[in-house]
């Protein structure tokens, strides 16, 4: 085989490389062509030269002067922090006039309220609101009869049983016969102790007619004997109706031992007749006439119109003490505590 022929490369020549930074001596070899250079020549005319401003030290003077004059001296600021003064002053004694008025009156209302009067009257319109309140509150207790007497046992009771043998009693039938209620319970107060009186039972009848047939046979008598007991039946009354006819108390005994009947109306009312005639206590201030038209002698009742008839507070709570199953699962059929204030005539 043939080898090829190398080609022989000739070296060219390196070019001139002219370098362009300048050295220090630079500005006194080369030539200072700027130097040659002739500024540019206007192509106008020269001007007239312009004169320069003469300033008149005299005009400068008297305007300062003025200017110095026109400055506040010493009096006037002191005229003017007096004014500022004063003014402060004066509103100063306004501010503490207003707040001593008010810390008077603010005093004497916290004395007004410390010691409020000891009873305001209620209004004629207040009385007379506080009857139609209470007419609707006996209204919604006409189903309701109250049972005083009923012995109660330890363990649970079968109210419903129980008033269905006492009503048939008082209604002369036997307990086949069925009588509805729509609920039976005790008074809502805590049970009392084997020493003081059962507390009352409260039931309301499904129907109206029954009911008033029970309470039309229970009045041929005060007292029925029932389970080793004795039972009395009442209508079930507001708390404010029972402290009122409580009020009237000395009066129905009046009327008791004169021989004179009398019956307890609705809204609140105590009626009685005498030679034909009715007579009527509505208010505390009917209790007089009633009097001396019924020739009782001169009684003296309470205003209940204006008594407080609310509850007592309750005492307060003991700490719990650890009970036994037994006691707690009566507890749990127990109502819960309340108070019920009752009162026979």
């Amino acid at each position: 085989m043939v080898r090829g022929k190398t080609r022989l490369s000739t070296p060219k020549p390196v070019a001139h490389q002219t370098l362009c930074a300048s050295g220090p001596l630079d500005a006194f070899i080369t030539p200072n062509r700027t130097a040659n250079l002739s500024p540019p020549r206007a192509k106008m005319a020269d001007g007239p030269p312009i004169p320069l401003p003469t300033t008149d030290s005299s005009d400068a003077i008297c305007r300062l002067e003025r200017l110095i004059s026109a400055l506040p001296t010493k009096a006037d600021l002191a005229d003017l922090v007096a004014d500022l003064r004063e003014g402060f002053a004066g509103d100063i004694r306004e501010v503490r006039t207003e707040v001593g008025a008010i810390a008077s009156r603010v005093s004497r209302l916290e004395e007004e309220v410390s010691h409020p009067p000891a009873h305001l009257a209620p209004p004629a319109a207040f009385g007379e609101l506080q009857r139609r309140v209470d007419d609707l509150d006996n209204r919604g207790r006409r189903h309701n009869i109250r049972i005083r007497g009923l012995l109660e046992v330890d363990g649970p009771e079968d109210l419903r049983t129980i008033l269905t043998e006492a009503f048939s009693m008082v209604l002369g039938q036997t307990t086949a016969t069925p009588i509805l209620m729509d609920r039976v319970h005790r008074a809502l107060r805590p049970k009392p102790p084997p020493t003081a009186p059962p507390r009352d039972v409260v039931c309301c009848m499904t129907d109206f007619m029954v009911k008033e047939r029970i309470m039309a046979a229970a009045r041929t008598s005060r007292t029925w004997p029932f389970q080793g007991g004795t039972l009395e039946f009442f209508q079930d009354l507001s708390p404010f109706t029972l402290a009122a006819r409580r009020c009237l108390q000395p009066v129905t005994q009046a009327l008791r031992q004169a021989d004179i009947p009398y019956r307890w109306s609705f809204p609140f009312a105590l009626t009685a007749q005498r030679n034909g005639v009715r007579h009527t206590i509505c208010h505390p201030s009917d209790v007089p006439s009633f009097a001396a038209d019924m020739d009782l002698p001169a009684l003296s009742v309470r205003n209940w119109e204006t008594e407080d008839h609310r509850a007592a507070p309750m005492a307060p709570m003991r700490a719990r003490r650890q009970r036994s199953r037994g006691r707690l699962r009566r507890s749990r059929d127990r109502a819960p505590v309340h108070l019920d204030p009752q009162v026979e005539d």
